[in-house]
């Protein structure tokens, strides 16, 4: 972000800040959160997704599909990865079918234990090998493939594909056959493996299916860095904060740091951890009171988004309007926000 004289900016994104206040309800306040929305200067931003807003931040414009694949996989390892590979994330989904129709209802491993997944990952990586195709499982709920070129065709994001007809999501293009046969294989051998008879059995969700996504080479970073230090664990953000050369490190660490001198624009990607939307807003609450208190003190500027559109630009003298009373941060996102 732009540094403004020697203030260091600090730059949040707090993508699931909406639903948490949502679940949260009005009856707990959270003083620092109100205060920043209430009194910050409130400005929008245009972008299809969070994931197109985590490109925007860094000063990014892809064309076409987001390359996630290669930045997961940039994340995953914690280096860049090479020019040369078109990288394709495939992502454990649980589909369900009726007489008309077939639905993907959920992605990951949900209640999967680690042997469990290792099962899977066997079975999935089995039908591959018969395919000439090397699984690369650098993350316990994440897989990626490496193709020496790029298809001519985009599958449906992952987020995007949820709760969709796979009649519609699925390509069109008569080139996805191909792979529409390898995810064919995959269903019909994840079907009959032990650990989706056993599941079965007990009554519970079987991953009988993987989705294709996320293609892409790696992209250049802009022409300038945009942050000194990126406090991170989602791994698109972490990917981009990798071969824009950015000091990387974990999201709960920022909740205890006092940032050095040497880091004048800071980003911190704020995703959620735990199921407990109390306990996230009780964490993220304490640390936007921290960002206050350096934004009182005159050495800092702070930038805070929520979503993929919503902004707050809060600076010393934003604390003075006294007249923007504080409203419970459940009514501010009913009202403020987009859902």
């Amino acid at each position: 972000m732009t540094r403004v004289g020697s203030k260091r900016t600090v730059t949040v994104l707090a993508q699931d800040l909406q639903p948490l206040a949502l679940a949260a309800g009005d009856k707990v306040r959270y003083p620092a959160l109100e205060t920043l929305l209430s009194r910050g200067h409130h400005f929008r931003m245009e972008s299809k997704s969070p994931d197109h807003f985590r490109f925007q931040l860094f000063g990014i414009k892809p064309e076409g599909e987001l390359p996630i694949a290669s930045l997961t996989r940039a994340a995953d390892r914690e280096e860049k990865p090479g020019q040369q590979h078109y990288w394709l994330r495939l992502d454990p989904v649980t589909l369900w079918a009726d007489m008309a129709r077939v639905v993907m209802t959920s992605y990951g491993f949900a209640d999967l234990n680690e042997f469990e997944r290792d099962e899977i990952e066997n079975v999935v990586r089995s039908v591959l090998r018969e395919e000439g195709i090397v699984l690369q499982s650098g993350h316990l709920e994440r897989w990626c493939i490496a193709l020496g070129e790029s298809p001519e065709f985009d599958f449906t994001p992952l987020d995007e594909a949820v709760g969709m007809d796979m009649a519609e999501a699925l390509p069109e293009q008569p080139e996805s056959i191909h792979w529409q046969r390898i995810m064919n294989e995959i269903q019909v051998a994840l079907h009959a493996s032990a650990v989706n008879v056993r599941r079965r059995q007990q009554g519970k969700q079987a991953i009988n299916s993987v989705w294709f996504w996320g293609g892409g080479f790696i992209p250049n970073p802009a022409n300038h860095k945009v942050f000194d230090t990126v406090y991170a664990d989602n791994p698109v953000t972490r990917g981009l904060a990798i071969i824009s050369d950015c000091r990387l490190r974990n999201q709960t660490s920022a909740e205890k740091v006092r940032f050095g001198p040497d880091e004048q624009s800071i980003l911190v990607d704020w995703t959620v951890g735990t199921r407990d939307p109390m306990k996230e807003l009780d964490h993220l609450e304490r640390f936007v009171d921290h960002l206050l208190d350096e934004v009182r003190s005159g050495s800092t500027e702070l930038v805070f988004y929520c979503g993929k559109n919503e902004g707050w630009r809060y600076r010393r003298s934003s604390g003075r309007k006294f007249w923007c009373y504080r409203r419970p941060l459940g009514k501010i996102c009913v009202t403020s926000l987009p859902a």
